[in-house]
């Protein structure tokens, strides 16, 4: 009969066909991380860290002298040295030559501020000076003017016999005013006088 050979043959594919399946179903699998061999995380070199970098310097950002010059402060410097009120006043008055025009005034003011009345020969000089401006004059004017009599008729005296000063006109106005018994533009009976009321202020 030839159905036997035909289902023998069918037989052996069949088993053919199974041991095939059992043969590969048996080896073991294979990671996609084993196959790539990838370098462990422990071995990786971390990333190098980044910083900003530091600006360089240069002429556009280097600090100029004039900037420089507007930061410093002499009369601050002055003011907090270890000086008496006295040797203030002269340091204050040395700075006047290299003082801008604007600040003269305002430096004569804290300087003769400083200044006690027993010391006022530091200020006189500059009373005295005819080249200093106006607006010093005036203030050095204002300083004497609110001295005691001891103080300030002396050097009034002698700004109103210096007629070539520009204060010489008030200080003589304001002498014979003050100064009510003298007759005006007799500089004899001034000068008596003033002797007089420096006395009788001390």
């Amino acid at each position: 009969m030839k159905f036997v050979p035909t289902l023998f043959r069918c037989f052996a594919l069949f088993f053919h066909c199974l041991l095939f399946l059992c043969l590969t179903s048996c080896r073991p699998p294979v990671s996609p991380a084993t196959e790539a061999n990838p370098t462990p995380a422990s071995e990786k070199s971390p990333p190098e860290p980044s910083f900003p970098s530091l600006p360089e310097s240069t002429d556009t950002n280097r600090p100029s002298s004039a900037e420089t010059a507007e930061t410093a402060d002499p009369i601050g410097d002055v003011l907090s040295a270890d000086l008496t009120v006295g040797e203030t006043t002269t340091r204050l008055l040395s700075l006047l030559p290299t003082t801008p025009a604007d600040d003269k005034s305002f430096l004569v003011q804290i300087a003769g501020n400083y200044c006690p009345d027993e010391e006022y020969w530091r200020m006189l000089p500059l009373l005295l000076d005819r080249s200093q401006p106006e607006d010093v004059r005036d203030e050095l004017m204002r300083d004497v003017l609110r001295r005691p009599d001891n103080v300030r008729l002396r050097p009034l005296y002698r700004l109103a016999l210096d007629h070539s000063h520009p204060l010489t006109t008030e200080a003589r106005e304001y002498l014979f005013a003050y100064l009510q018994d003298v007759p005006e533009n007799d500089f004899n009976s001034l000068s008596r006088a003033v002797e007089k009321a420096e006395r009788e202020s001390q």
